[in-house]
């Protein structure tokens, strides 16, 4: 690419490899390294629709995220990756791919937002289970119907330091998961066995500046550890060391019911009467995810921490300070964490539960507040367990860590200082208690350097960028849905209401089809751009673009507000509340090419200046206020004309169908399962919800493949369409099902032979 070469960090390659690319990536990097900065960055400065999830519940409200359980649905228990698996009574709750089918039955919405989401990020990985990764895949592909691609088609963004804390496995779930994996670790899933995420580290550490330190915990992470290293960590056991009385120092320790007593008993020491504090708590905010206590004690004296950082500006404290409680006055509780600093009052903060929600009027997905937790953002310091210290830094530790359980529990007990010179060890460090588990250590030790992942963003670059501009003026879809939407006003007798507008349908549908074969002539034309590879490629990309964009937005502008008028004049009419979405969601499709040839245009312009995106860049420009507007009074119609349509049916229904006459029709079975189908549910759960067989299923969606009104493509790569049909070609029997199987093998499907098939008839007709 012609550009101006500079030196990039690791954050800033990680950035480009999230905006320019459709790679996996994992971000790591050592405690202090910037992780969770960088988290908070690229949620501003990415142009794709993205999601935070975590593992655990604090992990997630720290991160500003929801639960990985939570966003996709997923129950409890082992995921093996095998439909085949014959489940037995057993005390270990485990799930297959037939098992979770009924899992997959969730709303609409949220549906429609994981078909919309672009980047998908999962911090904490360290703790993510290969089993649960393999769970979030087979969500994805099922719901966005894109069996052929990891994660559906979503790019992860997995952030974490691995060298920490493990994910959670019993040994007798292990003892089945081995089966299908190597170790818990998240990189071991199945998914990411042909889709290797691209490993980038964060090198520049902020919390220590010794280099002897850092060297330590460089060394306690890669299994490097040297006899010096162990004579120099044991030097700071101080058998007679003094806790009573030592000063803003806090104990690390491995278990909670010893930090909880070791809190208890210190408060309770302490003269003087308690104090108490309750959180305020509105909404939704799942108790295991509260992230101080709700009802908290205190007395004067009382040695506390902060668990986040001052964000008033005047940055009086950071996450993991200790301080001593000096003053209670009422509700005044006064700080003094007597280093000469002047004492302070303490404010409450507030976190913010979320949810992701697509909004319907921009078509981006948003965060919604569903709860709130208001409470002091500090906690009793005299103990902490070392899971809970992550994230936090301190000046001065008692590290009681001499019967650690995992080799990562002891490099984040030390990395949480600043310097060796706050270092207190209660017992000393056993040499096998600071062993890291060897496949971290491979995997780590196979990450590809600097320039090898510069490289690889180049050519990953190109791919993307040509995909995403292609994708812009792909109008087989839209014209397909046009095209139905105008067959549908003779389709039904009893349709008077819409029917009387099929003039205004076809005059849209004119409109548009001229638009449909010139998207298709410049789409080549840019496949031959982006294949020549030629130095100044990326430029004739963007001077083709604006001047195709210039013809294709005014008219694809004008057909969105078009509809949006229509249905204004139509707010007065009865029972059309099921036409109104039918055309909502016609306008919808429209408005989402706006969207990405806006977007085409931001992230090539990005590329070549080698600038950094930013969400203000996507803000929707001046003259697409007016749709806003229309789409906000459109939906505010439908919502009207489906609540009268609730009145008229209550009304109704108080009338026998013998009373009016009426006789039960004997519904369409193949309209029923694609009904649906169109409400986003996949065929094996149609299967289930409907009780019938999943061949059956096939069949009725093989039905509309064959009128054109499913794409082939929500069941078929195009790389297996094309030799299925080229395969049978040369198959001259009237049956060529069972012919074409045995002729395509394993590797092909009955299911994705049918439905190639299919098309065939639709083609003919």
């Amino acid at each position: 690419m012609n550009q101006t070469r500079k030196i990039l960090s690791p954050a800033e390659l990680a950035a480009q490899c999230i905006n320019q690319t459709n790679k996996p990536v994992f971000l790591t990097g050592k405690a202090g390294t910037g992780k969770t900065t960088f988290l908070r960055s690229i949620i501003n400065h990415t142009h794709k629709n993205s999601i935070i999830v975590a593992p655990t519940g604090i992990a997630a409200i720290n991160a500003g995220g929801v639960t990985i359980h939570s966003q996709f649905g997923i129950p409890f228990g082992l995921f093996l990756p095998d439909s085949g698996y014959k489940i037995e009574n057993t005390n270990t709750k485990i799930n297959t791919p037939y098992t979770m089918v009924k899992h997959l039955n969730m709303r609409d919405q949220k549906r429609k937002l994981l078909q919309e989401l672009e980047l998908l990020i999962i911090d904490e990985v360290s703790m993510l289970r290969a089993d649960l990764l393999d769970t979030i895949d087979f969500v994805l592909k099922s719901v966005r119907r894109q069996q052929h691609k990891p994660f559906g088609g979503v790019q992860v963004l997995f952030i974490g330091d691995l060298m920490q804390l493990p994910p959670v496995v019993k040994e007798e779930e292990w003892n089945i998961l081995r089966n299908y994996y190597s170790s818990v670790y998240f990189f071991e899933a199945q998914v990411l066995r042909n889709e290797k995420p691209v490993y980038i580290e964060l090198d520049k550490i902020y919390r220590q500046s010794d280099n002897t330190f850092i060297d330590l915990l460089n060394n306690l992470r890669n299994n490097k550890v040297t006899q010096a290293n162990i004579d120099l960590l044991n030097s700071y056991y101080k058998p007679n060391f003094d806790v009573t009385s030592a000063l803003n120092t806090i104990t690390l320790t491995t278990h909670n019911n010893k930090a909880d007593t070791l809190n208890r008993s210190a408060l309770q020491q302490l003269k003087g009467q308690s104090y108490f504090f309750s959180a305020t708590i509105d909404g939704e905010f799942n108790e295991y995810a509260y992230p101080v206590e709700a009802y908290l004690e205190l007395k004067l004296g009382a040695q506390i921490m902060f668990i986040k950082n001052d964000v008033s500006g005047k940055q009086q404290y950071f996450n993991g300070k200790i301080g001593v409680v000096s003053s209670i006055i009422d509700k005044d509780i006064e700080i003094d964490f007597r280093d000469g600093t002047k004492p302070f009052i303490l404010e409450k903060h507030e976190w913010k539960n979320i949810k992701y929600e697509l909004n319907p009027v921009t078509n981006e997905i948003d965060e919604t507040e569903i709860g709130t937790f208001i409470q002091y953002p500090i906690k009793l310091a005299w103990a902490i367990t070392v899971h809970k210290s992550q994230g936090l830094t301190f000046e001065k530790a008692i590290l009681d860590i001499n019967r650690a359980f995992a080799p990562g529990q002891v490099y984040v007990a030390l990395s949480r200082l600043k310097s060796l010179d706050g270092l207190v060890l209660s017992a000393p460090i056993q040499f096998n208690a600071i062993s890291q588990d060897k496949t971290l250590v491979d995997y780590a030790e196979n990450k590809p350097n600097t320039e090898e992942v510069k490289q690889l963003i180049d050519q990953e670059t190109v791919l993307f960028l040509k995909g995403y501009t292609l994708k812009a003026y792909d109008f087989v879809w839209l014209y397909t849905c046009l095209r139905n939407h105008v067959a549908s006003y003779t389709m039904v007798e009893n349709k008077s209401n819409k029917q009387k507008h099929q003039v205004w349908a076809q005059e849209l549908f004119d409109k548009f089809e001229p638009l449909k074969v010139n998207a298709d002539k410049f789409s080549n034309q840019l496949i031959q751009i982006f294949e020549s590879r030629a130095e100044d490629y990326l430029q004739t990309v963007s001077a083709r673009h604006i001047a195709a964009k210039n013809y294709f937005y005014p008219v694809l502008k004008e057909m969105s507000k078009s509809i949006l008028v229509h249905i204004e004049l139509l707010k007065e009419e009865k029972q059309i509340k099921t036409y109104l979405e039918e055309l909502l969601e016609l306008e919808g499709l429209l408005y989402k090419h706006l969207q990405q040839l806006d977007k085409v245009t931001t992230v090539i312009n990005n590329v070549l200046t080698n600038t950094e995106f930013n969400k203000q860049q996507l803000k929707f420009n001046a003259n697409q206020q007016e749709r806003l507007e229309l789409v906000r009074q459109t939906i505010a119609i439908t919502e009207k004309a489906a609540f009268e349509e609730r009145k008229t049916k209550k009304s109704t229904s108080k009338k026998t169908k013998k009373e009016m006459g009426l006789r039960e029709p004997k519904p369409d079975t193949k309209e029923l399962s694609f009904a649906l189908y169109k409400q986003g549910k996949m065929p094996e759960e149609i299967s289930q919800e409907r009780g019938l067989g999943l061949t059956t299923i096939e069949s009725h969606l093989s039905h509309y493949v064959s009128l054109g009104m499913i794409a082939v493509t929500q069941f078929v790569s195009k790389e297996k369409f094309d030799i299925i049909i080229e395969a049978s070609k040369k198959i001259e029997a009237e049956s060529k099902l069972t012919p074409l199987k045995q002729e395509l093998g394993e590797d092909f499907s009955y299911s994705e032979i049918k439905y190639a098939l299919a098309t065939q008839k639709h083609l003919t007709k």
